[in-house]
């Protein structure tokens, strides 16, 4: 039997592939079509029943073989719109205006990066 540690770590090529493809085009705010279409197409690919509960959420319910506990995982799936340069091939190339009309590149700030994969 694969321990836990075996099975995650035969998951990383492809965590690291979402956090990429998540990283290419970054959305902000309440609307997030591209982000939420791959997050849905994602949890199908996976066998899930995946639900779009608005237009920046995907739901999905995931049951055990028994009764039990239920556990909620969340992931936010926005970017932050901060300016940041960066020279990997996978870096954002979303920008969107800020108040005072300076173009800012919108990115998944370190602390989503995460999130979305792992959830």
């Amino acid at each position: 039997m694969k321990s836990i540690f075996e099975s995650a770590k035969q998951l990383k090529p492809e965590l690291i592939s979402i956090r990429r493809t998540l990283h290419q085009y970054p959305e902000i705010g309440y609307i997030l079509p591209r982000t939420q279409s791959f997050v849905f197409s994602k949890l199908k690919e996976y066998g899930y029943c995946p639900q779009k509960i608005c237009e920046s959420a995907v739901i999905a319910t995931i049951s055990g073989k028994q009764p039990g506990k239920t556990i909620l995982l969340r992931a936010d799936m926005d970017a932050l719109p901060i300016k940041k340069s960066s020279p990997v091939p996978f870096a954002s190339g979303n920008a969107t205006l800020s108040p005072r009309q300076k173009a800012i590149v919108n990115f998944y700030f370190c602390l989503r990066s995460l999130p979305v994969p792992s959830a």
